[in-house]
């Protein structure tokens, strides 16, 4: 081959890898160190039957970001043990109708199967449940405008007939 024509070659082949190589790390999902994720990721990570993902800075909305625990369980007996950490819902999945629908409320942050703190807000994360996918989603609030933001984010979905394993897969 003849040198004018092996440089542009090499140019070009060059550019495809540098364009390739960016492409890749563009698609790539970031990953966060265990230590910075939430308490609720780091206890369920590790437990069988359990696929822990912990989303930090989902956009609730456009200005608004949240960091969400998502705990699906993959077993029936993965989904009993939830059910206990996170209290009874026996109830709940019991009805016919809410089986297929998200549910949700207010837990302490301190234990998330006791009722809402009433004394503060901000002492609860917003747990929700999708009892067909077998997901509990942890919204870890920080502050008065995410509570807000939340509780519309859920009516929406609802509404919607959205899956919290929607959350999962957001970009």
């Amino acid at each position: 081959m003849k040198p004018a024509v092996r440089i542009p070659l090499l140019v070009v082949l060059c550019l495809l890898v540098v364009g390739l190589a960016v492409t890749l790390k563009r698609c790539q999902t970031p990953t966060l160190p265990e230590s910075q994720c939430s308490l609720v990721y780091q206890h369920y990570a590790h437990l069988p039957g359990i696929e822990a993902t912990f989303v930090k800075g989902y956009p609730l909305n456009d200005t608004i970001p949240i960091d969400v625990t998502l705990l699906q369980a993959t077993t029936d007996s993965a989904w009993q043990r939830l059910r206990a950490d996170f209290g009874d819902l026996s109830r709940i999945q019991e009805n016919g109708e809410m089986a297929s629908a998200i549910s949700c409320r207010f837990s302490p942050k301190k234990d998330y199967s006791l009722p809402m703190d009433t004394s503060c807000l901000l002492n609860n994360d917003f747990v929700s449940f999708s009892f067909n996918e077998h997901i509990v989603g942890v919204f870890h609030l920080d502050n008065q405008c995410q509570c807000s933001a939340c509780l519309y984010w859920h009516f929406n979905a609802m509404v919607n007939n959205s899956t919290l394993s929607n959350i999962d897969s957001h970009e």
